[in-house]
């Protein structure tokens, strides 16, 4: 294992912006002058506060934020109309500001820090408000490894073709943006495939989670424990795509973006399916909606949870594993992420994956497993490749099957550190078990 650290672009809340997609679109691996990116956005809020002085009705709403303290301090002084925080901390600070806005906040954090999005969008202030201090830490684990005889036969039931399929199909609607009835469709479909499944796993259902405020629903499917029913073991991806320079009608295919992820969460459940899973502890499956516009989804999930009072023991978050850019297979984050949760997904590679690994940070709000560790649960994340070796195809119409090589080898290893993730956390009574088909 390579103790080096790199810098990682993840896919976060990267929201459409106004330009059309075409010859005067920006290009995105390019970049964009960030005077311009200012620019418009001052232009667009002094529009938008002449609205309102008015009365004039202005368009969309408003959304509560949450940025990262440091970042903040860089966009204040960069002059980026934020306006001032209604709160702050050394953690993070917290601003209402317009839907119209978020397009291009997006945009400028891309361009400033090399990443996307950045930041959490929230339905109140008070959910904001909650990011000002750090998560308090439940109790995870405990991260033992003693499932050898279940899970070394599993291994050789992951099949390339499998996830390819997953990825193709996924990436074959026009977009799975969140507000998009392809996105509707596209969860609806992963719903469909994961309710095959489900009828090999005693007890096992599957639900279309609905949110206020956009259409795509989250996908969950639940394998009640046979012990520990209270107690949950998370395996999850986001489910929508996005064209950074597009709307709701742009093609973006996401294969990398995060069909991946999804066909990785997919191939682990139909491995586990086959081989009769019966876990101690509950165990749920999730494809997340509108990830990409602020952790939406994850984080009203999280947040429900977390007010139930329910005990998540971990969590793990597939986001981009196709693209083959670096020595390591397999690269693990060590930011908002927990620690023990983190050390246990390593010896989970070196038991049963067999492959080269490493560390990696990927900053504040990156992507779905931030809303699991803001709300108090311990998470994990395995990522693609190093920042200088991921694909930066996301968010594009590059981003397909053809880019990340034209299979889906890369993404086997994360599959079946996905079987022994769900298998070793959650136990079970199984003294083992032949391949799955």
């Amino acid at each position: 294992m390579s103790s080096r650290r790199f810098s990682v672009l993840l896919l976060c809340a990267f929201v459409p912006t106004a330009w059309a997609v075409g010859a005067d679109a920006p290009a995105f691996d390019n970049g964009v002058e960030i005077a311009s990116i200012i620019k418009e956005a001052k232009a667009r809020a002094t529009e938008i506060a002449a609205a309102k002085a008015s009365g004039a009705k202005t368009k969309g709403s408003s959304q509560w934020i949450s940025l990262g303290a440091s970042d903040y301090g860089t966009l204040n002084a960069a002059a980026f109309p934020l306006g001032e925080p209604v709160a702050k901390s050394n953690r993070a600070a917290v601003f209402e500001m317009p839907d119209e806005i978020l397009p291009l906040l997006s945009q400028f954090m891309h361009e400033k820090f090399n990443r996307c999005g950045g930041f959490f969008s929230h339905r109140t202030r008070q959910e904001a408000e909650r990011d000002l201090t750090g998560p308090s830490k439940a109790a995870g684990g405990p991260y033992t490894i003693d499932q050898q005889a279940w899970v070394k036969p599993l291994m050789s039931g992951v099949k390339e073709a499998e996830l390819r399929s997953t990825i193709e199909t996924m990436a074959a609607y026009n977009n799975r943006f969140y507000t998009a009835d392809t996105g509707v469709a596209a969860a609806r479909w992963l719903a469909g495939r994961w309710q095959s499944l489900a009828g090999k796993l005693p007890g096992a259902k599957v639900e279309l989670v609905s949110h206020d405020g956009w259409a795509q629903p989250s996908v969950v499917l639940t394998i009640p424990g046979t012990e520990n029913s209270d107690e949950i073991v998370v395996v999850g991806g986001h489910l929508d795509s996005i064209n950074g320079w597009g709307s709701e009608t742009a093609r973006a295919p996401g294969a990398d973006d995060n069909a991946s992820g999804i066909a990785v969460v997919t191939e682990a459940l139909r491995v586990l399916a086959n081989a009769g899973f019966k876990p101690k502890r509950t165990v749920q499956f999730m494809g997340y909606a509108a990830e990409e516009v602020g952790l939406r989804g994850s984080a009203d999930i999280a947040s429900r949870y977390q007010q139930a009072g329910k005990k998540v023991v971990g969590v793990v978050q597939y986001d981009m594993t196709g693209y083959k850019g670096s020595p390591e297979e397999i690269f693990l984050l060590t930011d908002n992420v927990d620690a023990d949760l983190t050390a246990f997904m390593g010896k989970l590679i070196d038991a049963y994956v067999g492959v080269q690994w490493s560390t990696t940070e990927c900053g504040y709000a990156c992507s779905d497993h931030a809303s699991w560790t803001r709300s108090g649960y311990p998470s994990a994340l395995p990522f693609e490749a190093s920042f200088d070796g991921m694909n930066h195809a996301l968010h594009t119409t590059s981003d397909t099957l053809g880019t990340i090589g034209g299979t889906a080898e890369h993404a086997v290893p994360f599959a079946k550190l996905a079987i022994a993730f769900a298998s070793e956390l959650a136990k079970t009574g199984a003294a083992g078990v032949s391949a799955a088909k």
